[in-house]
């Protein structure tokens, strides 16, 4: 069950970008962009593998988002929306993850 391994993965890193918002803020950009190209990597690898692919695209492009946010500027406010809107399109894609038979074409 290697998509279950990854979204665990994915959610820890989560909690962890999450708790790295107390440093100073140049580090906070450094670590969380870093943190965020893992998570990226993980929705990736969903998109290519999971039978949810859609919803994947669609976390990966938004973290994407999230990362160019983050090279520009940081604004806790927005980054602390963005986090919890994640969390939810994780969820989301958990929840059909457990609904999508095997062999059941995505529509």
């Amino acid at each position: 069950m290697a998509g279950k391994k990854r979204i665990i993965i994915a959610e820890e890193i989560l909690k962890k970008i999450v708790m790295l918002k107390e440093l100073k803020t140049q580090d906070l950009r450094v670590r969380l962009i870093a943190d965020l190209e893992r998570l990226f990597q993980i929705a990736k690898a969903m998109a290519e593998s999971a039978e949810n692919r859609e919803d994947w695209v669609r976390i990966a492009g938004f973290i994407a988002q999230t990362i160019n946010g983050l090279a520009k500027s940081y604004d806790e406010t927005r980054f602390n929306e963005e986090m919890k809107e994640l969390e939810q399109l994780i969820e989301q894609a958990k929840k059909r993850a457990g609904k999508v038979q095997t062999g059941t074409p995505i529509t």
